[in-house]
């Protein structure tokens, strides 16, 4: 039950711990400031990597003491979103905004490498608390994780409407805005997407490996980053397989989305679970696949590697292989070092290895 106005305070009052969403904090933000909090934990904290948004700003005007926070990925864009979470935990400690681009997001930007990073990491390494995937205690209940590029090419319907994209950017007025629509249209072009159903170098390759992870009793999870996209691939995947698909984007309400992880965890034998990356990438247990497969990429390695732990968590304990589609010869390959270095930059944090969870804690 929630409860708004002066039942709110007094129902804060007689709990030990209140339990809320991003959006209701907003929402509700007056209701929350007016308890006397005695600390604050953030789960999933790279919500409010950007200082701007409304949670980020109804978050730090509670002004409690003790603060906690837990995340798996504590820069997802960029060096900037390790700023706003510790502002949050220790406001000040990084100085401004500005001198905080000024000493290290400029540099690094040029330079993952620099010293800077060196010494951002010692600023900030008092205040994390951190567990690797490959510590003793940890790798012992968790199987290895093998990632494997599936390089694909663009067959002939789809290079032609790829070059015709191109050519219609070119021969367009350029408005603002027009980048990000070229791009999408480069990339369902790679995904073979024609508005309706799938089909081209990526799609074939795709049957093939799950046919192969089917015959070896082997369940898969299948990510990407369009719900459309998804949709179409859950009925080429029914068609050709003959056998029910799971779907989860962010659609579904929560009994659907129950309904899916049931029928991708109680399906008997192997089995396919198709997911947007938004919706599928964080909250579920999918131990039982043994293989992912990134059908297109996203800009973060962050949020993959979120979506690829749905699989690669305690419980699982077989070789988890991740498959990471890229079209040769597109925009894919350019994101592809887009991602490479933004993992770098992810490094700060980790000395090269794996940041499994992050806990930063301040008494402000």
């Amino acid at each position: 039950m929630r409860h708004v106005g002066s039942g709110f305070k007094k129902a804060a009052a007689e709990a030990d711990v209140v339990v809320t969403s991003y959006a209701l904090i907003v929402r509700d933000h007056r209701e929350f400031a007016e308890v006397e909090w005695d600390g604050i934990v953030l789960d999933e904290a790279q919500a409010i990597k950007n200082p701007d948004t409304h949670a980020a700003r109804a978050i730090r005007a509670l002004g409690v003491r003790r603060r906690l926070a837990l995340t798996g990925t504590p820069i997802e864009n960029g060096v900037a979103d390790i700023w706003s979470l510790e502002e949050f935990l220790n406001p000040g400690l990084l100085g401004d905004r500005k001198s905080f681009a000024d000493r290290f997001v400029k540099p690094l930007a040029t330079d993952p490498c620099s010293a800077q990073g060196k010494k951002l990491r010692r600023a900030l390494e008092p205040f994390v608390l951190r567990r690797l995937k490959s510590d003793p205690a940890v790798a012992g209940e968790l199987g290895e994780k093998r990632e494997i590029r599936e390089y694909c090419a663009l067959a002939p319907a789809e290079r032609a409407e790829y070059e015709r994209a191109l050519a219609d950017y070119r021969a367009g007025e350029r408005r603002q805005g027009d980048i990000f629509a070229l791009l999408t249209r480069l990339k369902l072009a790679c995904d073979g997407f024609d508005g309706e159903a799938v089909s081209g170098g990526k799609v074939d390759r795709l049957v093939e490996l799950v046919e192969t992870i089917f015959e070896n009793g082997e369940s898969v999870l299948i990510f990407s980053q369009y719900a459309k996209v998804g949709e179409a691939l859950k009925k080429m995947l029914e068609r050709r397989f003959a056998q029910p698909i799971a779907f989860l984007h962010g659609g579904l309400s929560a009994a659907q989305r129950e309904e899916q992880i049931a029928l991708f965890d109680g399906t008997a034998g192997p089995a396919a679970f198709v997911l947007s990356l938004r919706a599928g990438g964080f909250g579920l247990n999918l131990t039982k696949a043994t293989h992912v497969i990134h059908f297109d990429r996203w800009w973060n390695p962050a949020v993959e590697g979120q979506a690829t732990d749905r699989a690669h968590r305690i419980g699982q304990e077989k070789t988890v292989f991740v498959h990471v589609f890229v079209t040769e010869g597109t925009v894919e390959e350019r994101v592809e070092e887009i991602l490479e270095r933004k993992e770098s930059l992810a490094g700060l944090l980790k000395d090269g290895e794996k940041l499994w969870n992050a806990i930063g804690l301040a008494d402000a």
